[in-house]
């Protein structure tokens, strides 16, 4: 019988796990080449009432979409037209260049016949540094995609001289986490400068504002005010993992790294499962968080059901104890608004409910905070980014 404690956090270890990446957080702020990257998206919080039509392209993934969104300053975003979807079918192809790669998606934006002039907001969510003008030159491939000829390259510059055929456009770029921390603007119930953005899915990511007087690395880059933060807290290292989890690490191929993302994410919570539970048979961790939800759902009272769920509510608390370190990053606020992404956090079992109650023990008693949700929040984060000014 598998012992279920070591996935149990108790609330000091929860603190523990709160106080070390908000500790983690301000090095990432103070200087570069910290294990919490904290890199800039040079976008400053957005007016609530932000308001206008922009296109907007999302690749990320294999896939890659685009729309026509109109921002109507009421909370109730509108997709005018699309989203058109393709397939981002490139693995492996030598025979798509650089200039073919962003022909792709200006294919989808003529597809939406847009009329001339509007700017456009671009979801590029590989690993990417943004530069000061809002472009973003890719660091390096993920999921799967190699086209060595965009790798160091600037995207948004690729995709505005692929869209001049349709007509002059102000390209502006930005990833899927910083995106959901715009959209929060539109559906939160807190000042747009106490939001956070959270992807809980396949990977886990969140990003955040920050005042550039009292983060050395932005003021040495001469910024000022408050702006987003892609944090990329996946790479945190957190107290209080287990033998299971070093497992998973040691058999990752990234020995060291994500090492929260690797104790949260649904693409790692199976391999988790595996690691603590080697003798059960027949159980393939490349089916993914469903293979243990199966698992809850089929095998209720068993201790292998109860394995699966202790690890799942150990990723909630994982993930309510981030949120505290990042919104303790605001100060002495009133409320924050958490914008949350992926499937994990909204379909897993109890999953987003856990969050809540465990972030209302690892805050402090007078900060409030809400969760929202909105469908297409990389299309409208995207759109929030072009439009504001």
């Amino acid at each position: 019988m598998v012992d279920l404690a070591p996935f149990q956090l108790s609330r000091s270890q929860l603190n523990d796990v709160r106080d070390q990446l908000a500790a983690a957080i301000q090095d990432g702020l103070a200087a570069e080449g910290q294990q919490v990257a904290a890199l800039p998206a040079y976008l400053a919080p957005p007016k609530t009432d932000t308001t206008g039509e922009a296109l907007v392209v999302d690749t990320g993934g294999t896939n890659m979409r685009a729309a026509w969104v109109e921002l109507t300053g009421t909370g109730e975003p509108k997709i005018k037209a699309g989203p058109v979807t393709a397939p981002l079918d490139v693995r492996g192809d030598e025979r798509v260049d650089r200039a073919g790669f962003f022909r792709m998606q200006a294919r989808l934006v003529e597809a939406l016949a847009p009329p001339k002039g509007l700017p456009v907001g671009y979801c590029f969510s590989y690993p990417s540094e943004v530069t000061p003008d809002l472009d973003a030159r890719l660091i390096k491939w993920t999921k799967g995609i190699d086209l060595p000829d965009v790798v160091g390259t600037l995207v948004g510059d690729g995709l505005q001289q692929a869209l001049a055929a349709v007509a002059p456009m102000d390209v502006r770029v930005l990833n899927d986490t910083v995106a959901a921390l715009l959209a929060a603007s539109l559906v939160g119930e807190a000042n747009a400068e106490h939001g956070v953005g959270l992807i809980v899915g396949t990977g886990s990511n969140m990003a955040c504002y920050a005042d550039a007087a009292t983060a050395p690395k932005l003021a040495k880059q001469g910024a000022s005010g408050m702006m987003a933060i892609n944090l990329e807290s996946g790479n945190f290292h957190p107290p209080h993992l287990t033998a299971a989890d070093e497992k998973v690490d040691r058999d990752s191929g990234t020995i060291g790294q994500q090492r929260y993302e690797k104790a949260i994410s649904g693409f790692y919570l199976p391999f988790i499962f595996q690691a603590a539970n080697p003798d059960r048979a027949g159980f393939d961790p490349h089916l993914g968080t469903q293979a243990i939800v199966d698992i809850i759902n089929n095998e209720a009272g068993t201790n292998d059901a109860r394995l699966a769920m202790a690890i799942i509510e150990r990723s909630a608390d994982l993930v309510a104890a981030g949120l505290a370190a990042v919104i303790g990053q605001y100060g002495d606020i009133e409320m924050a608004s958490i914008l949350a992404e992926g499937s994990l956090y909204w379909k897993g079992p109890g999953y987003s409910d856990r969050v809540a109650s465990t972030l209302k023990t690892v805050l402090p008693d007078d900060v409030g905070f809400s969760v929202d949700r909105i469908t297409d929040a990389n299309l409208f984060g995207a759109a929030v980014a072009a439009l504001s000014r």
